[in-house]
């Protein structure tokens, strides 16, 4: 029986071994994930200064990993160009609001992690925050009021130019797109002229976009290769077991059988 647990033992260990490889040979990015959250909690706490000097940090870095060569699309190298970009310009423009720098370092951070997270992405997390200004959105034109409308727009798109980055990396190329041209049209006087019905339409289905692509990426709570070595791990132990104590159970009635034969 020892002989048994110790074949289960080493099953175990030469499985597992390859994910615990894939995690820590990611090629570099889990740091430089590491190094976008540093520079977004200082930007946090006012330390704009310190902030660029993270992010600074972070671009040597991702020269010297070769994480370029590393990236999977050309949207993934445009998005985290234009964000870090935006980042580092705006994070010491003492011009600028505390709120907007902050953001253009978070609108970074979130696209770092979409592409280094396998599942479940910060973007996701803003899914109360987006929603909530929607609904806003939707209560000013359920309302017809105008100034209320233009108000909660302005809010909804800054809420989501933050995630915007992300959501291109990580949802369909159709679905960011559709996502698009609805947002497009909410800028548009055509929206404008269009019935109280009309507009309150156009807002529901865009409502079931914007939680389709929120709901897309919560569907793999766990990484699908992890649970299919578990159950192929568990499923092998188990059979092997099985056999075990059948083979265990015939061994005592042959036995058994045999002492009553004498």
């Amino acid at each position: 029986m020892k002989r048994i647990w110790l074949f289960a033992f080493i099953t175990l260990i030469c499985l597992f071994p390859s994910h615990n490889y894939a995690a820590e040979n990611d090629g570099g990015w889990k740091k430089l994930d590491q190094i976008s959250d540093q520079a977004l909690q200082l930007a946090k706490n006012g330390r704009f200064e310190e902030a660029k000097e993270v992010l600074t940090y972070f671009s040597d870095q991702f020269f010297q990993m070769n994480a370029r060569d590393r990236l999977k699309t050309a949207d993934e190298l445009r998005a985290i160009t234009i964000t870090h970009e935006n980042a580092l310009k705006t994070v010491t423009a003492s011009s600028l609001p505390e709120e907007e720098r902050i953001d253009k370092v978070t609108q970074f951070r979130l696209v770092v992690d979409a592409i280094h997270s396998t599942h479940q992405p910060l973007w996701s997390e803003m899914e109360t925050t987006v929603m909530g200004s929607f609904d806003q959105l939707e209560k000013a034109v359920e309302e017809g009021k105008e100034e209320a409308f233009t108000a909660s727009l302005r809010q909804f798109l800054n809420h989501y130019e933050l995630i915007e980055p992300s959501v291109k990396i990580d949802v369909q190329p159709e679905e960011a797109k559709k996502i698009d041209k609805e947002i497009e049209m909410l800028q548009t006087p055509a929206f404008q002229q269009l019935s109280q019905e009309d507009q309150q339409k156009h807002l529901k289905n865009m409502r079931a976009d914007l939680q389709t692509l929120f709901d897309g990426v919560k569907k793999d709570e766990a990484d699908p290769s992890l649970i299919w070595v578990i159950i192929s791990t568990g499923g092998m132990i188990v059979l092997t077991l099985s056999y075990v104590g059948w083979r265990k159970y015939r061994g005592e009635k042959e036995k058994n059988r045999t002492h009553e034969n004498e």
